[in-house]
């Protein structure tokens, strides 16, 4: 997906448009039902009309499988594009508490509803449209081995990561089961026929960076280097963080289903261009920011804390300092990346 559409997708979610992740047993009646609440036929007389909605049933694109856990595990699953108040009003309306079977939601292990991104929803479209999961390629790939964190590098699971969880050679291709993150689970999937340049390998550095919370990774790694820069003014470890700055902005294209991670990461990705001295890339994350906090004077949130000290970082404008100062004065509970951030450039 382009980074344009990203972006769109961005403001959907932003404006309350997000896909919920729902749970149906008999899939052929709930999109026969949610045809009709789409287009307001199920209102009583005189009731006021609901918002229209998009939705994606993928049952009849699955065929039973007895060794893909995954096509079966999608067999219940309904994927609706709604606000936040739509998909209550779904879940709580008359024709659903009145069914056999009902429409609830899918939870994730913390027991939180999942929603996923437009670009995690349309890689399942491509995928279960194809009526299979598994993907032909050319040349199998050389030794791996069962552990091995990877980043897979073909559509539609682009930037996906991974790790290696089966491997094997039939008929002379090389087949690989990955597990890989969807809908806040990780799900098993099986590649066939796999070629150079289709996976890449995560090397000691990459898998330190890529494993646990990727977010705070790319942190620490950014609160180092701005310490270097501006508080300890070391000219060699200057030199060195180039290198480092170059592989955290080589990650800029990954996806962050999450709005939030989605924002805080373009923020570390406009820190790494701005100190790469990359102005178009620069250029663009620092407009993404600023559109994200039009109208924006005082830092209402912690995320828009965040998104002000980068900016601080690049326009040297006080206003943003000075918010997100605030932000830390007046919230007890103001995360401490934003504390280490602000302590490390309190020399600009």
């Amino acid at each position: 997906m382009t980074e344009q559409n990203d972006t769109n997708n961005d403001t959907q979610m932003t404006a309350g448009q997000r896909w919920y992740v729902m749970v149906h047993q008999n899939p052929r009646w709930i999109e026969t039902m949610l045809l009709k609440d789409s287009r307001g036929e199920l209102l009583k007389d005189g009731a006021q009309p609901l918002p229209s909605y998009d939705f994606f049933v993928p049952y009849q694109f699955l065929r039973p499988s007895t060794d893909d856990e995954l096509r079966e595990d999608l067999r219940s699953f309904v994927f609706v594009h709604v606000s936040e108040q739509r998909i209550h009003d779904i879940v709580n309306s008359e024709w659903n508490a009145g069914a056999r079977s009902h429409l609830h939601h899918y939870r994730d292990t913390n027991g939180h509803v999942v929603t996923i991104s437009d670009s995690e929803m349309q890689q399942l479209r491509t995928t279960l449209q194809s009526r299979q999961l598994k993907f032909f390629f050319g040349q199998p790939i050389g030794d791996m081995a069962v552990g091995d964190t990877v980043i897979l590098q073909f559509d539609p699971w682009r930037g996906k990561i991974g790790k290696v969880e089966k491997i094997a050679y039939k008929k002379g291709r090389l087949v690989m089961t990955v597990g890989v993150n969807i809908m806040n689970r990780t799900k098993s999937v099986k590649f066939e026929d796999l070629h150079d340049g289709d996976v890449l390998f995560a090397d000691e550095e990459r898998g330190r960076l890529l494993s646990g919370n990727l977010i705070e990774n790319f942190e620490n790694e950014m609160v180092n280097i701005l310490g270097h820069k501006y508080r300890e003014k070391a000219p060699q470890k200057v030199i060195n963080d180039r290198s480092r700055l170059l592989r955290l902005l080589s990650y800029a294209n990954m996806q962050m289903p999450d709005t939030d991670d989605h924002q805080r990461f373009t923020a570390l990705m406009l820190l790494c261009s701005y100190l790469l001295f990359e102005a178009e890339a620069r250029d663009r994350y620092k407009a993404q920011l600023q559109q994200w906090l039009e109208g924006v004077t005082e830092a209402r949130t912690a995320t828009e804390a965040y998104l002000m000290v980068a900016l601080f970082v690049v326009t040297r404008k006080p206003k943003y300092r000075d918010a997100a100062k605030a932000y830390r004065k007046t919230h007890s509970d103001c995360p401490d990346i934003i504390r280490r951030f602000l302590s490390k450039v309190s020399d600009i």
